[in-house]
């Protein structure tokens, strides 16, 4: 064995001993905050080496996402209103000014642990609380703008609770408020201060009664302005507004030259311990500079996080194990050595996620999970070229150099390909604040990186390891050590099926499978567009709407829960039994948290108290973007794809008709997968959301992979077989590849079926797409693009075109 390989083995042991050190352990370091800069002085040795985490928190631990151990996500969409004089006000300025004051929010009042909050485009913030106990309030907390003023009432009586223009909020909206929301509506108030004179916000007791009160503390300028407004204004009253809504209007009584004041309720008990502590966490951390509408609302509860955590991770091990074993039995000694490579392959995915670090969601493991397959793919490539340079009569070592050589290429382009796919999920998920797509786009990406490592360097190493242990006796053994017998020659398949599998020769019949395929898939969205008025059952990730679902305490019938929204006036409202007898799945309009918290009122009063497993609510401007996003990533897919082939086969004579060729092989996918989905929207009322889109991509993805991997058979067979016919040299790539072809699919089917039978219900009609369109997109790949070239370049439309102008 040469001195490279030798080095590349020690640096894989030693890569492989730092991922198992970052894989058991649990680690995190907050940098102290009177720390200026570093990471101070006590910070463990290997904080220093994750700078890309930031100066406030190092660590090397798991993340996990909302659906794993509940939580809240909310989107904060800006809203603009108009100057004095009509024109609309440009808040893209202060967008991270607002971001400042909701992570404020958050930090300083909610008592979250690790909470996100991002901007996301122009107008709007995105905020993920996980393990937030009550949501409801904390979406109170977040959308209001908690603009805080003392108004001056002069002799002018207020009551707390009326709404009032000021003067401060003519000027921040130019009056575009309903006069019919104001108490009243001809007057404005003039504001004395707002809550920036405000140096601190706090709920205290008044000592004599003990009532609840809120008692604050003044900047210097804040003292100074209300110091000469109360010596020059003794009777008048002074009222203490929060977004335009009066909480208190005291009279001056005397002459105050202090910074402490504090703000009563006029009852007897004082404030509500959950409205003073709102109340106080708004004055203290600053009021939004712009006014802020919850555009999208999901809420997850622990339990049913959880469950999806448990099932998602057994039906991982299911499929992980059954494809270890399937390459352990097929290939033997090389499968072993690909089952260790696919271990360390584990390894550093897992150690990449602590490292970066990436929050796992349930659509995050699932995408870990498919990535698997594709690190099986290459080895199979690699394998089966492996065999055929054995057949040729080659020594087991050459064998095994020209095997990774000739599959490099099918490789590289399959992979990169699919990174186009993740980089286009990536860029919708971001976009739109889908951080489940946006997860799985993540790791999706991450395991083609680091499959294009383990299966060419570490798979590569260890077959050289392999070779210097067994060499002779895999050569004279290869039924027992390689997994099939070299004595059949250069044949690929018995005869009896080469004769059957002339599929170039038979394409005609293919193509009208493949129409058998589609066609009755276009009368089901037909009939879905009557019923539903679109191809498919639509979720509220493209309506707009509100979904709950609900566990109650005893046996409940849908048909009540649904009686007390119709009489609340939600008349268009749908209730459905779901994962037993007790639990309840409403979907009605979008609902306010207002409007969410009078019908939890309403429900627990006549139905009794009941969990809330999870709640979602996207306002209808959401869904007409999400909507339109589909559509444009979609059309981008197609669009990069066959840019990249183009490029990857501009070698080749008439390289735009290999593109063109995958396009349609992939649209074919595609209009199964949607016809399957459609069918399944009209007999078990599964409906489209952003994850059946993130399905469509990964298919593409995965389609165009399986029909490269033919293509580059081809292109290195043209000039081989310089005798034979294009169709006979077609013929003879597709079957040299079938091998593969078939391996690969079962392979990832193993792993996407047990998910699909086994993971939670997050996953479950994701992975029923994917099974669906990955075993579409094996069929495509050797019976429909392949044939639709050869019929192209053969001239077969044209000679059709002409024999319908002669008739």
């Amino acid at each position: 064995m040469s001195q490279r390989n030798i080095n590349v083995l020690i640096g894989i042991l030693l890569l492989f001993a730092v991922t198992v050190w970052v894989s058991v352990s649990n680690l995190q370091y907050n940098v102290p905050l009177d720390v200026e800069s570093g990471l101070g002085e006590n910070a463990p040795w290997w904080a220093s080496l994750l700078p890309w985490q930031g100066d406030q928190q190092r660590s090397i631990r798991i993340h996990q996402g909302l659906d794993l151990v509940g939580g809240t996500q909310i989107v904060l969409e800006a809203q603009h209103g108009l100057d004095a004089e009509g024109n609309a006000i440009d808040y893209t300025g202060v967008m991270e000014a607002a971001r400042t004051v909701v992570e404020n929010r958050v930090a300083g009042g909610l008592g979250v642990v690790e909470p996100l909050v991002q901007q996301v485009g122009d107008n709007r913030i995105i905020v993920e609380l996980p393990e937030v106990k009550d949501p409801d309030q904390a979406i109170s907390l977040l959308k209001e703008t908690g603009r805080l003023e003392f108004v001056e009432a002069l002799r002018f009586p207020l009551n707390d609770g009326d709404r009032i223009l000021t003067s401060k909020e003519l000027e921040l909206t130019g009056g575009d408020i309903p006069t019919e929301t104001l108490t009243y509506p001809d007057k404005v108030f003039p504001t004395l201060m707002t809550g920036a004179h405000l140096a601190d916000a706090r709920v205290d007791v008044n000592n004599t009664t003990g009532a609840r009160i809120i008692g604050f503390t003044l900047s210097d300028e804040g003292r100074d302005i209300f110091s000469a407004y109360t010596r020059d204004h003794i009777g008048d009253f002074v009222a203490i507004t929060l977004d335009g809504v009066v909480i208190s209007a005291p009279r001056v009584q005397s002459h105050i030259s202090t910074k402490d004041g504090q703000i009563t309720s006029g009852q007897p008990q004082g404030f509500d311990k959950d409205e003073a502590e709102s109340t106080a966490i708004k004055m203290k951390y600053g009021a939004l500079p712009v006014p802020m509408k919850v555009v999208e609302n999901r809420t997850v509860g622990p339990s049913l996080g959880h469950e999806s955590l448990a099932r998602s991770i057994r039906a991982g091990t299911i499929g992980v194990i059954v494809v270890l074993l399937f390459m352990l039995i097929y290939y033997r000694v090389p499968g072993f050595f690909a089952v260790l490579a696919l271990i360390f392959y584990g390894l550093i995915n897992f150690s990449f996620y602590k490292l970066l670090p990436v929050t796992l969601t349930v659509p995050a493991i699932t995408g870990f999970i498919l990535t698997i397959g594709m690190a099986v793919d290459a080895n199979i490539l690699v394998f089966e070229r492996m065999k055929e340079e054995l057949r040729r009569g080659r020594g087991m070592r050459n064998a095994v150099e020209a095997g990774f050589e000739r599959a490099w290429p099918s490789i590289r382009d399959g992979n990169l390909s699919t990174l186009i796919t993740a980089f286009i999920l990536f860029w919708f998920g971001s976009s739109f604040g889908a951080s489940i797509v946006k997860g799985f786009a993540v790791t999706l990406g991450i395991g083609v990186v680091v499959n294009l490592f383990t299966a060419v360097t570490v798979t590569r190493a260890l077959m050289r390891l392999a070779v210097f242990l067994f060499g002779d006796a895999m050569q004279r053994n290869s039924g027992l050590l390689v997994g099939f017998n070299p004595d059949t020659g250069e044949k690929q398949l018995p005869d009896w099926v080469r004769d059957v599998f002339h599929i170039v020769q038979k394409r005609r019949w293919f193509y009208i499978f493949s129409a058998m395929l589609i066609v009755p898939g276009l009368i089901v969205m037909l009939i879905s567009m009557t019923q539903f008025g679109t191809p498919f059952k639509l979720s509220i990730d493209y309506t707009g709407g509100s979904v709950w679902e609900m566990a109650f305490e005893q046996d409940i019938v849908p048909a009540d829960v649904r009686q007390i929204f119709v009489d609340a006036g939600y008349k268009d409202t749908s209730a459905q039994s779901v994962a037993g007898e007790n639990t309840v799945l409403v979907r009605s309009k979008d609902l306010t948290v207002e409007e969410k918290a009078a019908l939890a009122e309403v429900m627990t009063s006549a139905l009794g108290n009941f969990e809330e497993r999870r709640f979602e609510a996207i306002g209808p401007t959401i869904g007409r973007e999400v909507t339109r996003a589909s559509g444009v990533a979609v059309g981008v897919a197609s669009l990069a794809i066959l840019a990249f082939i183009w490029y990857a086969f501009r070698t080749v004579q008439n390289s735009a008709r290999y593109g063109v060729s995958a396009i349609v092989a992939m649209l074919h996918d595609v209009l199964v997968t949607a016809g399957f989905y459609s069918l399944a929207g009209l007999i078990w009322g599964w409906e489209l959301d952003t994850l059946f889109l993130t399905a469509i991509l990964t298919v593409i993805g995965y389609s165009v992979n399986d029909t490269i991997v033919v293509f580059d058979r081809l292109r290195e067979n043209l000039p081989r077989y310089r005798g034979e016919s294009f169709d006979a040299v077609a013929n003879r790539s597709l079957l040299e590849t079938l091998h593969r072809s078939l391996a690969t699919s079962v392979s990832t089917l193993f792993v996407v079926g047990a998910v699909w039978l086994f993971g939670g219900a997050t996953t479950q009609k994701f992975m029923a797409v994917m099974f669906v369109g990955i075993a579409s997109g094996a069929y495509s790949s050797i019976f429909t693009a392949v044939p639709l070239l050869v019929s192209w370049q053969k001239g077969d439309f044209k000679r059709s075109k002409a024999a319908k102008t002669t008739s």
